[in-house]
């Protein structure tokens, strides 16, 4: 594979050559070499002409004769030309475009050593263009595969394919990346992870492969939990034909049932049996309260015994249940997705990656609540937003969804912070967002009444946004408020998912969160007469526990609507747990009730 990685890249050198240098044409009429079409000519005209010339028209004269050589594959005679050249005194480009030249010829004649010292140069990134930096880590890639050096051949690849827009170039890098990412072993992705400041494209290609590598057998769940991580990533933009093939989704195909007995596949103990039964108490009344459901056979299926989707499929069968509601364990739901076809329609209690035909997944996840803030700020009118998330996988994950979502409905991402309460104050990376400079507030601060400090600290703030979405849980949420308002930045409309609010009204607590929005379960925000009659059979109801009642409540209700909602788009469903309805890949979808902290209490907005 090396091998002919490394042909295909002096060819390409080889057509290019022509490109490789930017400094300014040759003007001097003695100096310029008559027009030969022989290109052995052409290289002895050059030559000649050079001999005459200033030192720096004599090394690009010797460049452009060299680049000729390359296309005759003269290999040595290019060495020959270009090694005795003192380059220290010429221009940054053309010193570079030299080494470049130099290494190509050395990586056509295997000699991998030559090609690592001649592309060693002092000559930093920042001084040369982007289309020589493509082409230096791409020879540096084929210099690390020469001597086998896989780990740094993956790196250079990688960012070479940073300094290129042309779609062309990077589905061929990508193709390449992909084939070196698979020769490399877990260690190895590992040790190339702890590096240091490693770029947003190779994290992504590490969180990709090191996924593949830990979870054997399991690509296509693999990828497409990963791409909703790395939704902007090149690989997830222009992805090389394998893993396109993983991403790829065959339709749905819905079918309709008779619902007269259901199948609850939860856990009676192990680690999800705590939720599990908070759940099966919603259900239950649901099966109580709700006229639809009094004539539905309900059977049990314990997920800690049936611990497969094989065996709850077999045990359903047996029980002759016409659906399922469950399971819980995100790994018994990923089983199920990956099954060829269900032979019965499954109300999945979590959601995985892949959908499956008859396969409907309802979750209570960060994830929706950050789409659904997407889709609230757009409706308020923002068009321009500033997200602030934890730097870990989860605040990640986060920011992208949020960017997809809202940059889907016209909206645009302005910039990402990541806050780390271990290592730093947070208010630095609200500052950060903000773009403010601490030092000059604190000279504003000593200098103007408040008045004046508002509105000259507003108007130092970056004015390409105009408004925040935070995640965060309410720990940090206490931290954040103040910090918002220190800077004045409370003009700032800001969105937040329900993880700031416990459930219960505490307003000496809560003060610091005023002003913040965020998007909440019905049965938080509101009232129902499900949530009274809980309230008596459970001191957990307004508890972030409590939330899972509400949700065996519509799992059960909606259940039997699950046909016309999946093919009816425009239908929905009022539910405990927002406005139901079903996406096109069969995940249930909610339409949260917002609300907004006034005074340290949530005060419920008005429905858009």
């Amino acid at each position: 594979m090396t091998n002919l990685k490394r042909l295909a890249i002096i060819a390409l050198f080889a057509i290019l050559a022509t490109a490789c240098s930017t400094q300014k044409p040759i003007s001097d009429k003695d100096t310029t070499p008559v027009t030969v079409k022989d290109p052995s000519s052409k290289i002895t005209s050059l030559l000649l002409s050079a001999q005459s010339a200033p030192a720096q028209q004599a090394a690009q004269l010797k460049l452009a004769a060299a680049k000729i050589m390359l296309q005759q594959n003269k290999h040595t005679d290019i060495l020959n030309l270009l090694d005795p050249l003192s380059t220290s005194e010429l221009p940054k480009e053309l010193q570079f475009s030299i080494a470049l030249l130099q290494a190509t010829a050395a990586i056509a004649l295997n000699d991998a050593a030559s090609a690592l010292q001649y592309l060693s140069s002092d000559i930093v990134d920042e001084d040369i263009s982007a289309a020589l930096l493509k082409d230096k880590y791409t020879l540096l890639a084929s210099a690390y595969g020469l001597s086998n050096k896989l780990s740094q051949e993956a790196t250079a690849l990688v960012t070479a394919s940073e300094y290129t827009n042309d779609q062309q170039e990077i589905d061929s890098l990508n193709e390449t990346i992909w084939l070196v990412f698979k020769t490399l072993g877990l260690d190895d992705l590992a040790k190339i992870k702890e590096q240091q400041n490693n770029s947003y494209t190779l994290r992504g290609w590490l969180g990709l492969f090191i996924g593949f590598k830990e979870t054997p057998y399991s690509e296509k769940l693999i990828a497409n939990h990963w791409l909703k991580s790395w939704a902007s990533h090149n690989a997830a933009k222009f992805p090389p034909q394998q893993l396109a093939g993983y991403l790829s989704k065959e339709p749905l195909l819905n079918s309709s049932y008779t619902y007269q007995h259901v199948a609850i596949a939860l856990p009676t103990q192990g680690k999800y049996a705590k939720a599990a039964a908070a759940v099966l108490k919603g259900i239950e009344l649901a099966a109580k309260n709700n006229p639809a459901n009094s004539n539905i056979q309900i059977s049990y299926i314990d997920t800690a015994v049936h611990n497969s989707g094989d065996a709850i499929l077999n045990q359903a069968e047996l029980l002759g249940a016409d659906a399922i509601i469950g399971p819980l364990d995100k790994s018994l739901v990923s089983q199920l997705a990956q099954m060829s076809a269900l032979p019965l329609p499954v109300l999945a209690l979590n959601s995985t990656a892949i959908g499956n035909s008859n396969l409907y997944q309802f979750a209570l996840s960060t994830e929706d609540e950050v789409r659904d803030a997407a889709q609230r700020a757009y409706k308020d009118g923002r068009r321009n937003m500033l997200v602030l998330v934890p730097d870990n996988e989860q605040g990640i994950l986060a920011a992208s969804i949020f960017a997809s979502q809202f940059n889907s409905l016209g909206g645009q991402l302005v910039s990402n912070t990541y806050y780390d309460t271990d290592k730093g104050n947070l208010t630095d990376s609200i500052a950060q967002m903000l773009q403010l400079n601490q030092v000059e507030i604190r000279a504003l601060q000593k200098k103007l009444k408040t008045l004046e400090l508002r509105e000259a600290i507003r108007n130092l703030i970056r004015q390409d946004a105009d408004g925040i979405f935070l995640l965060a849980g309410a720990a940090d949420a206490y931290q954040i408020g103040p910090s918002i308002l220190y800077f004045y930045a409370d003009n700032l409309p800001l969105y937040a998912t329900s993880r700031i609010y416990s459930g219960r009204e505490n307003p000496v607590r809560d003060e610091d969160l005023n002003g913040m929005m965020f998007g909440d379960l019905p049965w938080v925000l509101a009232e129902s007469i499900n949530k009274q009659q809980m309230a008596t059979l459970s001191d957990k109801t307004q508890t972030r526990f409590g939330r899972l009642f509400a949700f065996g409540i519509d799992a059960l209700n909606i259940a039997p609507n699950l046909y016309n909602l999946a093919t009816e788009p425009e239908t929905s469903y009022t539910g405990e747990t927002g406005e139901l309805s079903i996406s096109a890949d069969n995940y249930v979808q909610k339409t949260l009730q917002w609300a907004q902290f006034i005074d340290g209490t949530p005060q419920l907005l008005p429905a858009q």
